[in-house]
């Protein structure tokens, strides 16, 4: 059957880009931040609100006092950003506050420039031999955390009033490992993360004594360097990455001599991988080809457990089977999700350095690309009914 993918949403502000955040506080707003690197011109925070009901999109735009080069929404407040800055300046990484975020939707007296407040600064020896290039936050709304990353190292630190305090580093110099590229924290797990270095994927247990807290290594995840690693929210055993051998591939930490499932539906190096949080059977990929793939992966998701264990998936409700059309449109009721490419979005003209999904609505996502293009798109209605029916 041919998918319909429905309209693209594309917000064009014409500035180098690489770092795109969902607004991971705000479970009633659809909303995405991007930063801009600032190479040319002053650097910005653009909050982007996208309404599914009008198809439209609405911003306000921050200044910021250097380039970013990446940046993370804090769970436990909608307004907060962890940004990492795109130059040696004496604060590398801060805690930042948006300034007038309006609970509802945005107004042309909103979009009118605002400011960015700093909270904390996370600061890091002067002897640190790389600046950092990435940081995740933990998604627990109780575990004030994040994970910044150099090549050198991974800095955790825990954030309370007012200050930030560092608590846990992962030296690559004395875990033989490469340069580190990205994490990924456990979705479950306070103390545990994921690290990529090289070809290789490690796990990590911050419970442990330093010389013991590798739990699990994978030396060969990729035949070219890991550039991009997520935990399923729903089977936190199970990681997705993505490499410069084009590939995506799914492993069983549990069991990770061999992949679960390999993906080739990229011709360049993937730089984002990102499990859907509420349907973990679908998964993005977006990297240097300019694409962005939604795959359905449900043979390794929860999905699949549920159907083994229970002898199927569960039934929806009245109102989810409500807005099946009388023609049949949404599907057949009878077919079910399976593995595979479900649509392969070329919106971008260069490359595209993050998919993300939308906290508020789970069938919403935005990817960015290093032009400044940002585009929002919804999965398709035909997969959207394979999994609710």
């Amino acid at each position: 059957m041919e998918v319909s993918r429905g309209a693209s949403h594309v917000y064009g502000i014409e500035r180098h880009t690489l770092c795109l955040t969902p607004v991971a506080g705000d479970t009633q707003r659809c909303r995405f931040a991007l930063g801009t690197l600032g190479i040319t011109e002053p650097s910005e925070i653009h909050l982007v609100d996208f309404d599914s009901d009008e198809n439209s999109l609405a911003s306000i735009v921050y200044k910021h006092t250097c380039g970013i080069r990446a940046l993370a929404s804090t769970p436990w407040d909608s307004s907060q950003l962890v940004v990492v800055n795109n130059a040696s300046v004496d604060v590398p990484v801060e805690l930042v506050r948006l300034n007038n975020v309006p609970e509802g939707p945005i107004s042309s007296r909103d979009a009118l420039e605002q400011s960015v407040e700093s909270i904390a600064a996370l600061e890091t020896p002067s002897a640190e031999p790389q600046l950092p290039h990435a940081v995740v936050c933990h998604p627990s709304l109780y575990n004030k955390t994040a994970a910044v990353v150099s090549s050198a190292s991974v800095r955790v630190w825990e954030f309370g009033a007012p200050t930030a305090t560092q608590t846990h580093t992962i030296w690559a110099s004395r875990n033989a490992m490469d340069d580190i590229e990205a994490a990924a924290w456990h979705p479950s797990a306070a103390a545990q993360l994921s690290t990529a270095d090289g070809t290789c994927v490690r796990s990590w247990d911050l419970r442990l004594d330093p010389k013991s807290q590798q739990t699990m290594a994978i030396e060969y995840a990729h035949s070219g360097k890991v550039r991009a690693l997520d935990y399923n929210p729903n089977l936190p055993y199970v990681l997705a990455t993505g490499g410069d051998d084009g590939s995506v591939r799914l492993w069983d930490a549990r069991s990770p001599a061999a992949p679960l499932m390999e993906i080739a539906n990229h011709t360049h190096w993937i730089y984002s991988v990102a499990f859907n949080p509420n349907h973990d059977q679908l998964l993005l990929s977006a990297g240097a080809d300019g694409l962005v793939n939604l795959e359905s992966t449900v043979s390794a998701s929860s999905a699949q457990v549920v159907a083994a264990g229970l002898g199927g998936l569960s039934e929806v409700d009245s109102d989810d089977e409500s807005d099946v059309g009388s023609d049949g449109s949404g599907g057949d009721r009878g077919e079910k999700p399976t593995d595979g490419l479900v649509v392969q979005y070329d919106d971008h003209e260069t490359s595209v350095y993050a998919a993300k999904w939308s906290v508020a609505d789970p069938w919403v996502f935005a990817s960015l690309s290093f032009d400044g293009r940002l585009v929002i798109n919804t999965v398709p209605r035909e997969e959207k009914y394979k999994i609710l029916l």
